[in-house]
């Protein structure tokens, strides 16, 4: 016959698992009304449960770096309007679909500063993955190959929040911005994206150069969006 506790862990309630063991060894649970050990129960349940959530929701994330939304410098010379950026925080951006556009030269924290956005959505359990420019294309061209593009296309369009990294680095022929596009056509209302690079938004009509795709490209992007241009010395040159 199972025990109460046997029981627990046959219904795979880990949190109820460890409040039960804490009630069990503590005689200061004994005088406790039922109804306040049951809340409890349910409490570390849930508590389990948001836990094993978040973790998960991180690693699916592939997070380059791992941002705490409160570690974000509010320098000056950076150019981050405090209570701007404080609202964006809440997320109300991702239910909205809309995007962030970040750049800035090399060093300033844009990826940083777009990580700490996508760690904010996961810590209201949304989904995030992170992903760099150019490995993404050159795993979307194998995927061409082998016959995995719905699929892979399916996995970055999926997500609430999708970080596109190091945009602009290094040229990309024409398919791989036919690729851009379908990926960003994907995801217009199905989710937010965020674009993090050195160039300027300005200048992404000239780095596309191929005139009808960047008109499609950067209107895909630039509908509904917030953009930051991060200012400043290399936040490298003090480590």
């Amino acid at each position: 016959m199972y025990s109460t506790r046997e029981r627990l862990v046959s219904l795979r309630l880990p949190g109820m698992v460890k409040a039960f063991d804490q009630q069990l060894g503590s005689s200061a649970f004994s005088a406790m009304p039922f109804e306040e050990r049951l809340d409890h129960l349910a409490s570390m349940e849930e508590h389990e449960r948001d836990h094993r959530t978040r973790q998960r929701l991180l690693r699916q994330a592939k997070f380059k770096v791992m941002a705490d939304p409160r570690e974000i410098n509010f320098d000056a010379q950076r150019g981050l309007d405090r209570a701007y950026l404080a609202e964006l925080l809440t997320c109300g951006w991702i239910r909205r679909c809309d995007n962030l556009l970040i750049s800035g030269a090399a060093g300033t924290g844009k990826s940083f500063l777009g990580s700490a956005f996508g760690m904010a959505a996961i810590d209201l359990g949304l989904s995030v993955r992170y992903v760099r420019t150019n490995l993404m294309l050159e795993q979307m061209a194998l995927a061409h190959n082998d016959g995995s593009i719905a699929k892979l296309r399916h996995q970055l369009i999926s997500p609430a929040v999708l970080i596109i990294d190091d945009f602009g680095i290094a040229p990309i022929n024409i398919r791989a911005k036919e690729d851009l596009l379908e990926l960003l056509d994907g995801r217009i209302d199905a989710g937010s994206t965020i674009v993090i690079g050195q160039l300027a938004p300005e200048e992404w009509h000239d780095y596309l150069d191929a005139p009808h795709l960047a008109d499609a490209i950067i209107d895909r992007l630039f509908q509904r969006s917030h953009r930051f241009a991060l200012k400043g010395a290399s936040m490298r040159m003090r480590l």
